[in-house]
């Protein structure tokens, strides 16, 4: 990827956009650019909603008690009403609200997290014992002296569909894409910004970056620590209690292990109930990834179903491989390119960022527009990371 350096830029409110990545957070922001009546295109090198990023499979966790930190609940309480209008704007529902029981050891990362950030964020929760759940959830095997936390606003996005709707929505206020165009260079000067893809070369006055696990190639300048995890999804039948899993009765639910990071598991929508284990998955290039499942994937999973939840050890119906974009404190990069004031990167979701892409579209389009974001971007500075 050729980057063209120059200094920097003063926008105008009402600038011509580019943004390169039509994923969760590339079509999020094209749909508030072009709703604002702001002339956008977005390019895509395959044709989204797709398999080869970060933002398919069957649903991904919307949740409100959150362990990563109080800063990001405020983002947080938006992107759950944005989530409510996207499914009263759009035909289909790309968010279905479920509650949520996250469970670990009191003192471990999870549990003492989600604590720290409710309290300081006055978050609704409750608390439950581990007789109590297996009790209202006999097919958790919770171990004794954990604790579980139920999250009233915890629910399931339905990835490709909140991919379409925000696309096509874009579209019908005004937005063009250009699909399956690969980038191949990007330069920005002080009055504008050109992309060139494998087939054109496109003008602007601002440039926005939002193409997931590809931008560490096309920030490749910049240095900053990204690394490309790769993560698998499985989609599984229940060996017992079926009616337990459908959705209407199951709640997302995880088991944080190895004192760091939980299986993790939502509802059967249709195509079985997801399973996955969080930030488990291997360092990798992007280029080389192998994007089919794996015996030891199996292994590695199902050895922790068997543990947990022995009533799913069941049938595999589908298996995906996803990529985590992950920064070295796990923090999102949100931000305008230091050397270029009209390219702003909004990335580096480090595994729990669909749930923030109504947000983030929200905020991308204020710093494209020049509008001040209503929310503290300190922590996803892009420069954090230089000694």
């Amino acid at each position: 990827m050729e980057i063209v350096n120059s200094s920097v830029n003063n926008a105008s409110s009402n600038p011509r956009v580019i943004v390169v990545g039509l994923g969760a957070h590339g079509s999020s922001t094209t749909y508030q650019l072009a709703k604002r009546g702001i002339t956008v295109t977005g390019i895509d090198q395959f044709h989204p909603p797709h398999s080869m990023g970060s933002s398919h499979g069957p649903s991904r966790v919307m949740r409100m008690a959150y362990k990563e930190g109080a800063g990001y609940v405020p983002m947080l309480r938006r992107s759950f009403d944005l989530w409510q209008e996207l499914n009263d704007l759009y035909s289909e529902p790309s968010f279905h609200l479920t509650g949520g029981l996250f469970m670990g050891q009191p003192d471990g990362r999870a549990i003492s997290g989600i604590h720290t950030a409710s309290k300081a964020q006055n978050i609704d929760i409750s608390i439950m014992t581990p007789d109590e759940v297996r009790r209202k959830y006999p097919s958790f095997n919770i171990p004794d002296g954990w604790e579980a936390i139920w999250d009233p606003k915890s629910g399931a996005i339905f990835p490709e569909v909140a991919i379409t709707a925000h696309l096509d929505l874009a579209e019908k206020a005004g937005a063009e894409f250009r699909f399956n165009e690969k980038i191949e260079k990007w330069s920005a000067t002080p009055s504008g910004v050109t992309v060139t893809t494998n087939r054109k070369t496109y003008e602007a006055d601002v440039l926005i970056l939002t193409s997931g696990a590809w931008i560490t190639e096309m920030l490749a300048d910049l240095k900053i620590p990204f690394e490309i995890e790769r993560v698998t999804l499985w989609m599984i039948e229940p060996r017992a209690n079926r009616d337990f899993f459908q959705a209407g009765t199951f709640p997302n639910a995880s088991f944080e292990i190895f004192e760091k990071y939980p299986l993790y598991m939502q509802a059967n929508f249709g195509t079985g109930v997801k399973v996955a284990l969080d930030h488990h998955g291997v360092t990798t290039d992007v280029k080389s990834i192998n994007r089919n499942t794996t015996r030891e994937d199996y292994e590695k999973i199902f050895e922790q179903i068997r543990r947990f939840v022995p009533d799913l050890d069941g049938e595999v119906l589908n298996s995906a491989v996803c990529m985590y974009t992950n920064t070295p404190d796990l923090n999102f990069v949100v931000d305008r390119h230091p050397a270029h004031d009209n390219v702003i990167i909004g990335s580096a979701c480090s595994g729990h960022g669909f749930k923030f892409s109504p947000v983030i579209g929200e905020i991308l389009a204020d710093l494209a527009t020049r509008e001040t974001p209503k929310f503290d971007l300190k922590m996803f500075n892009a420069t954090r990371f230089k000694s």
